[in-house]
């Protein structure tokens, strides 16, 4: 009984800590992905404000290359958000036309950007890179015809750390909840068993006397009552019918 009890024990122990973990990690990527989801609507909000200035322009004759007030826009967009690195703006061929960043002028544009603006078409994009994270969209004039591409950098690092840094509370709190149900489980299952060992000792004890009065008094008692009186019954009605048939067969045998 007792190496029951441990086993018992171990698997009220491995329950609680699974069904305790998968929550955790299921609401840690639950978290992450909202948490990606917020920073990415941040983005594009910003994104397209800087769209929508490129617009005008467009509808006043301005070419696309050549908008002289979006450098200055850019910058204003930039400071409203200090989760922004740069804003950048670049043609279908991904020429840097437009950048908060000097530097970035005469730089290529990212691979992974050019790639991923031109499957998604007119649809907002987005890359999470760690050299060249960013959300974008395509620029187009009034007839449809995609003009470039607006890509809204930011810090990658700093989403992922504020996402461990959660997920570093989480696991705590999943810690505290798991040593609070383990050790409730325990007390329960040890309460249970306890009473499930008395009862088995009372069956057993009933058993070996053979006592029906024993018997009556376990029934009243354990959850093997029942079923034990009904043994005892049928054990004292198999034994009437074999005392009847053996002296059946003594009065038979008799001359």
């Amino acid at each position: 009984m007792e190496s029951t009890q441990r086993r018992m024990f171990v698997v009220a122990v491995l329950v609680c800590g699974f069904a305790v973990g998968m929550a955790g990690l299921l609401n840690f990527f639950k978290y992450r992905s909202t948490a990606l989801n917020i920073v990415k609507e941040r983005l594009l909000v910003t994104g397209r404000s800087v769209e929508n200035s490129v617009n005008s322009s467009l509808a006043l004759g301005m070419q696309f290359g050549d908008i002289g007030t979006l450098q200055a826009t850019l910058e204003r967009e930039r400071a409203t958000d200090d989760l922004i690195e740069g804003i950048d703006v670049f043609d279908t061929d991904g020429r840097m036309l437009y950048s908060t960043d000097r530097l970035r002028a005469n730089r290529p544009v990212p691979a992974a950007w050019l790639r991923t603006a031109r499957k998604s078409g007119a649809v907002d994009w987005f890359v999470d890179d760690d050299r060249a994270a960013a959300a974008g969209m395509s620029i187009e004039n009034s007839f449809g015809l995609t003009l470039g591409y607006l890509a809204v950098r930011f810090d990658a690092d700093r989403v992922r750390d504020g996402a461990w840094s959660v997920g570093r509370d989480i696991a705590l709190a999943s810690l505290g909840v798991f040593v609070v149900a383990a050790a409730l489980a325990s007390a329960l299952l040890m309460r249970v068993m306890r009473g499930l060992g008395r009862d088995v000792e009372g069956v057993e004890a009933a058993l070996r006397s053979g006592d029906a009065g024993r018997a009556s008094a376990s029934a009243a008692r354990g959850h093997f009552g029942p079923a034990l009186r009904k043994f005892f019954d049928t054990v004292r009605h198999a034994e009437t019918e074999i005392a009847d048939l053996q002296a059946r067969l003594q009065r038979g045998s008799q001359p």
